[in-house]
């Protein structure tokens, strides 16, 4: 279900226009996250463990509460419900360590992560598997945060930032 759940929120926020709302950001609005490996476009195989870290924007006045990993194969195109909103993976929602938020997570990131194999069957019942090579699929970062910076405009509740990083899947060339 949180599958659903967050990827419904990703969506809402669009991935084109979080690159966008990135780079024309002022300074005064507040730092996104930040994923600090895998580097953009990173090969990675299919059933690899591979490097994973997260920088949260928890800073002085602001604190991350949670945040979670996916793998998106296909990018949402809208915030409309579907029967297929995305395809992708689920890694996991991690707590992050900091004051006064989380000063003892729980349930912190691994330093690995292990990408899915999709040609792999999934089980009886589950027929499809897929043979993919050099595909370019999006690591994306949904970070749960509040603060004290919260204007007249800030929306009720916990806010979500994306952070996305293009990796390549099954890459047959470096």
């Amino acid at each position: 279900m949180r599958l659903s759940v967050f990827s419904v929120l990703a969506a809402s926020l669009g991935f084109t226009a979080a690159a966008t709302l990135a780079s024309t950001a002022s300074a005064a609005d507040p730092p996104a996250g930040t994923i600090v490996a895998p580097v953009a476009h990173a090969p990675i195989a299919p059933g690899a463990l591979f490097d994973f870290s997260y920088k949260a924007s928890a800073d002085y006045g602001r604190s991350t509460y949670a945040y979670s990993v996916y793998l998106f194969t296909e990018t949402p195109e809208s915030f409309t419900p579907a029967d297929v909103f995305a395809g992708g993976y689920f890694f996991g929602r991690f707590d992050y360590a900091n004051y006064p938020a989380v000063p003892y997570p729980k349930n912190p990131a691994p330093a690995q992560l292990q990408m899915p194999n999709f040609a792999a069957p999934k089980g009886p019942g589950f027929s499809n598997t897929y043979t993919l090579t050099d595909q370019t699929f999006t690591l994306a970062v949904i970070e749960e945060w509040d603060g004290s910076d919260n204007g007249p405009d800030s929306p009720p509740g916990m806010k979500m930032s994306l952070t996305v990083v293009p990796i390549v899947y099954n890459a047959t060339t470096a």
